[in-house]
């Protein structure tokens, strides 16, 4: 008896070690497979940027372009540059980062890889979290599908800091989930000095964890002493961004109120004559778009419709957006001494990934357990969310009847792929927890399917490549500027301009994405320097144009012939200016320069010297 017991023992300590080591290996698969396939998935979307040298992320127009300066140090050392970096738009850590980056690759080509890294990473932290939450696999799997698609309100797209957010905020997050204190603690200190907003949520998320109703006093005093020493390090962090950068500050709410660019026709549109308008734009407030509203909706409607899903999620992901919403008050309270509101809301995307892929389940369950029939509708969920989002959640773009109607025609191709695959997979489902009650295997195959479909819905609704991508084709006049003097000056239509520093690799006096106006000082130096070039460029005076020189040091002028007459929609003031000298002037200065000024020539552009221009006798 006793020889039979001890070979029991020994089997199953054979065994154990076994099955550790099969689960082991299949984590490992499970966990390639989600960081493979997004990578893949990102490289699709971002292929554009990657494999055209002369396509580009819109924002690499002011984050990326001048750090070719840390392999050429002879590039952008130009006033309007310096403004720019002395704003400290680009956190230290960042720089930081670019410039280790820049011994071995192009900066502004790093960025376009760096999505490639930051998205995969985040993807699979949403894998995993859900995975800590619930053992049906597919679960994970929709919560790191529906993360993944959403290109058009993603912000990896280029790798400007902005990337860095949900990587920072989600591994905090993570780290909680797992009980790793002290790594936690270190991730918002370093998560400041990448991407400040994400950090301060981090570490609002760290500090929340603390709560804890279960603990006397509400207080868990194993988090308590880490907290607080992630608050020491986040000081830290604002002090040495602070000795690096300089101190920064934004324009206040009166400041902003009294210039038109930050009312609906400028182009850092923040204010708006409603509430609601106000809430759906992009700087001031949520801007979901098609695919954000999807998700919204349908997690929305899963934690309400039953009340105990709200206990299915661990008391750490409700910190996000807890700790989202409470700091997104907060700056719009403190306008804008907490940076740009909108910033604080990118970790609402996250949470509602997590929280259909932890609640959908269980939620098909209970309906299944009062009849089977509900699950009828439970195949019918995913449309109708599309529908709510689409056209009546408030902060979707509303559409009508007849438009819904146009997106659902335009988006047949996604939803049948959808539905084949849904059925494909809630079939497998079905075959492999046939051994379990009925109910549970029903609901099981109903949300593998629902879950399929709302990611096709997603997937279509965001365009299925990152937005913002920017084509610069005047390859022959970028090619004449890099024979230029690295520090010449390049002045012209703002508009036409915006790709020659990246392109070219020449500052500019002014272009428009180089108009960010947020900082009082820079603003001071963009404003003027803006409504001079529209005076030049669309006035009669060739004296303004040589006042470009005088002023800001411009070397050459480019003329596109004939000048266009484009509205310049959305650059209030500029634009009522620019269609003021349209209709006023009948032949502008630009067109009437010196032509023994002209140093080059093309089919669209012609390139004038200043100093030629300055010269003329005729002038």
């Amino acid at each position: 008896m006793s020889t039979e017991i001890s070979a029991t023992r020994y089997a199953g300590a054979i065994r154990r070690p076994a099955l550790l080591a099969l689960l082991a290996a299949r984590r490992w698969a499970e966990d390639a497979i989600v960081l493979v396939g997004a990578a893949l998935a990102t490289l699709h979307a971002e292929w554009r940027m990657i494999a055209d040298p002369l396509t580009f992320q819109t924002d690499a127009f002011i984050h990326e372009f001048w750090m070719r300066r840390f392999q050429d140090p002879a590039l952008f050392d130009d006033p309007l540059t310096e403004a720019l970096l002395a704003t400290g738009y680009s956190p230290p850590s960042f720089r930081l980062l670019y410039w280790l980056a820049s011994h071995v690759v192009d900066p502004v080509f790093f960025g376009e890889l760096l999505p490639l890294v930051l998205q995969p990473f985040a993807v699979w932290l949403v894998f995993r979290i859900v995975r800590d939450h619930v053992v049906w696999r597919p679960a994970a799997w929709t919560a790191a599908a529906l993360f993944l698609v959403p290109w058009d309100i993603h912000r990896f797209s280029g790798g400007h800091p902005r990337a860095f957010a949900q990587p920072i905020v989600l591994l905090a997050l993570f780290l909680l989930l797992r009980r790793r204190n002290l790594a936690a603690a270190v991730v918002p200190p370093v998560g400041l000095l990448l991407y400040p907003p994400a950090g301060v949520v981090a570490l609002a998320i760290v500090l929340l964890a603390v709560v804890d109703r279960k603990r006397p006093h509400l207080v868990n005093m194993e988090r308590a002493p880490w907290a607080a020493l992630s608050v020491l390090g986040a000081a830290a962090s604002l002090l040495l961004t602070r000795v690096l950068v300089g101190s920064q500050e934004l324009l206040t709410a009166a400041e902003a109120r009294r210039y038109p660019e930050f009312e609906p026709g400028g182009q850092m549109h923040f204010f708006a004559s409603s509430t609601l308008d106000y809430l759906r734009q992009n700087y001031s407030g949520f801007n979901l778009g098609d695919s954000g509203s999807i998700l919204a909706v349908a997690a929305l409607f899963l934690l309400l419709v039953r009340l105990r899903n709200v206990t299915l999620l661990r008391w750490e992901v409700w910190c996000m957006p807890i700790a989202s919403l409470v700091l997104f008050a907060a700056a719009h309270a403190l306008l804008f001494r907490l940076y740009l509101p909108h910033r604080y809301t990118y970790s609402l995307l996250p949470f509602f990934c997590i929280a259909i892929g932890i609640v959908l389940r269980p939620t098909l369950e209970a309906w299944a357990g009062r009849t089977r029939l509900s699950l009828l509708a439970a195949a019918g969920l995913p449309l109708a969310v599309v529908l709510v989002a689409l056209t009546v959640f408030p902060l979707g773009p509303q559409l009508s009847i007849s438009d819904i109607g146009s997106w659902l025609a335009d988006a047949r191709s996604y939803l049948l792929v959808g539905l084949a695959l849904g059925l494909l997979l809630a079939l497998l489902v079905w075959r492999r927890t046939a051994g379990q009650q009925g109910v549970r295997t029903a609901a099981a195959a109903a949300a593998v399917f629902a879950g399929t479909v709302l990611v096709a819905e997603v997937a279509f609704a965001d365009g299925g490549r990152s937005p913002g991508a920017a084509s610069c084709r005047d390859t022959k006049l970028y090619r004449h500027l890099r024979t230029l003097p690295k520090d010449a000056i390049i002045a012209g239509d703002a508009l036409d301009v915006g790709c020659i520093p990246i392109a070219a690799r020449r500052p500019v006096v002014i272009s428009r994405k180089l108009y960010q106006p947020w900082d009082p000082q820079y603003f001071r130096v963009i404003r003027d320097r803006m409504f001079r070039t529209v005076d030049a460029y669309y006035g009669p005076s060739v004296g303004a144009i040589i006042q470009l020189r005088e002023r800001y040091g411009a070397d050459y002028f480019v003329v596109e012939t004939p000048i266009r007459e484009r509205p310049w929609p959305g650059m209030a003031p500029f634009t009522a200016e620019v269609a003021r000298l349209l209709r006023s002037v009948e032949v502008p200065a630009a067109l009437r320069l010196p032509e023994p000024c002209e140093t080059w020539r093309g089919r669209r552009f012609k390139v004038y010297s200043l100093a030629c221009v300055a010269a003329e006798p005729s002038r």
